[in-house]
């Protein structure tokens, strides 16, 4: 990729270790831009305003001012397909310019763009529930087919089932990674990662490429998941989950937030339940989204009801609809319809391989049909 002079010496300067925005951005209040740090590093002495950067992070400042290492970056780049989008750049996202701290460098890798009028953030928990990882991915896939890119983190749980479901709904996905673009976390997302490529979409990071996963980068890179973003909706988390980082830096940033409600009884649900209660707008399904910024209009029948009834006798029917409300276990089932086990076996097999009932963890059943 051709980039301008001044591009490269800003790409050199956000590629340092330790040199993260704040620091960035403090050192070009003091200097013209970033050539002007190359510059003023060219002496024997280490000029008296950049020793706020402390001796650790001199030293690696003063071993990358070279051209053995400019000349490397940027070859590595090349390499591995990944571009560089800085401030400078009219690529950059401009919902990013405002927010705290916007990152100063984004490597990319993909075709997606990251100035779309229509973007929302899908978050949740790692650890969610079955129900969790279904409103995720219908979320998405319904907000892809409206023209909406999907943004999320493409951790386990929620943020891996949002943009599975963008990738269903025929739309494009954004994935806000916490290392190197060219790594693969978790590594069981190794075909999320290259599906999302391969639709169009793009796999971003604040992140040099090599950077391996480390604690403390996901909660920094949930301020780009949010920021990039219109809204952010939150569909399972716990109170102190990195959803709710997200929640919050979206709140800081003036940026909507949703929330799918859930069972009272629910962990993950209470944090969803209790940010609407403190305001939050509740999402039953995405029309409510779309409608909410006017990017679509729902059809005149409620979408949620729009599957054909499934057709079923008497005893199915008396073994589906409790399981519509909760899941339950075969004993459970038993007291409820009364059926002898071997009847009732007969018949659970029956309807599971129909595909209207399933089994859940804890020996359950349910049926979302």
């Amino acid at each position: 990729m051709d980039y301008t002079a001044m591009e490269q010496y800003w790409i050199w300067l956000s590629s340092v270790e330790g040199i993260g925005p704040k620091r960035f951005y403090q050192l070009l209040s003091l200097y013209e831009d970033a050539r002007s740090v190359w510059d003023a590093l060219g002496g024997p002495l280490t000029p008296p305003d950049m020793k706020f950067l402390g001796a650790p992070v001199l030293e690696k400042l003063r071993a990358a001012r070279d051209e053995r290492y400019f000349y490397r970056l940027f070859g590595r780049l090349d390499q591995l397909g990944v571009r560089a989008v800085t401030r400078l750049s009219d690529a950059y996202p401009p919902a990013l310019v405002s927010i705290y701290d916007p990152p100063t460098t984004l490597y990319v890798r993909g075709e997606g763009a990251l100035d779309s009028e229509r973007m929302l953030a899908v978050v949740g928990s790692r650890r969610c529930t079955r129900d969790g990882q279904r409103a995720a991915r219908e979320f998405a896939q319904g907000l892809a087919e409206n023209g909406v890119t999907v943004v999320s983190g493409m951790a386990r749980g929620i943020d891996s089932c949002a943009h599975r479901g963008a990738l269903d709904g025929g739309g494009q996905t954004i994935a806000v990674l916490g290392c190197g673009v060219d790594i693969v976390y978790p590594p069981e997302n190794d075909r999320l990662m290259a599906e999302i490529l391969d639709s169009g979409g793009a796999v971003i990071s604040e992140y040099l490429p090599g950077t391996p996963p480390a604690p403390g980068n996901f909660p920094a890179r949930n301020r780009i998941i949010s920021g990039l973003s219109e809204g952010t909706l939150l569909v399972e988390g716990a109170k102190a989950s990195g959803a709710m980082i997200t929640v919050n830096f979206a709140l800081e940033q003036g940026r909507d937030v949703f929330a799918v409600p859930g069972s009272i009884y629910s962990p993950l649900s209470a944090t969803p339940n209790r940010m609407i209660l403190e305001g939050a707008f509740p999402a039953l399904c995405h029309w409510d989204i779309l409608e909410h910024y006017r990017w679509a209009q729902r059809p005149g029948e409620d979408p949620r009801r729009e599957a054909k009834p499934v057709e079923l006798d008497a005893d199915e029917a008396a073994i589906v609809e409790p399981l519509r409300e909760q899941a339950l276990t075969f004993d459970e089932l038993s007291a409820v319809t009364g059926f002898p086990a071997a009847k009732l076996n007969s018949h659970l097999t029956i309807l599971e391989l129909r595909g209207i009932i399933e089994k859940v963890p804890g020996g359950q059943y349910r049926s979302y049909a």
